[in-house]
């Protein structure tokens, strides 16, 4: 079984979708959401990291090392690093979210 390990980023885009989710849900709900995506992403990823296609909005700007597991309404961004046998979950997003914007925004930010 592989490792998976949520970056920083990572936990920072969850709660971003987290207090988003929160006026549509309510905040029990959105924290329900929120687990709900951290374990089905460990689970799938730790099984299956390289099941998942390149990050399809990603790889059109020349960055092709970003997968996407896609669940429901919902996009997780990570990497796969096949020495350390270890998926990085960098992004939680919502589907219409953009993956692109989300990168720059970040890359300013940082």
């Amino acid at each position: 079984m592989s490792r998976v390990e949520i970056t920083e980023t990572g936990f920072e885009t969850l709660s971003m979708l987290a207090r988003y989710m929160v006026s549509f849900v309510g905040e029990e709900s959105a924290l329900r959401l929120t687990d709900s995506l951290i374990d089905i992403a460990v689970e799938r990823l730790s099984d299956r990291p390289l099941s998942c296609p390149v990050c399809h909005e990603l790889d059109l700007i020349g960055v092709t090392d970003y997968q996407q597991l896609t669940v429901e309404n919902y996009k997780i961004l990570y990497r796969y690093d096949k020495p350390s046998d270890t998926a990085f979950i960098t992004a939680f997003m919502r589907h219409r979210q953009s993956a692109q914007a989300l990168l720059v925004s970040y890359a300013l930010l940082r």
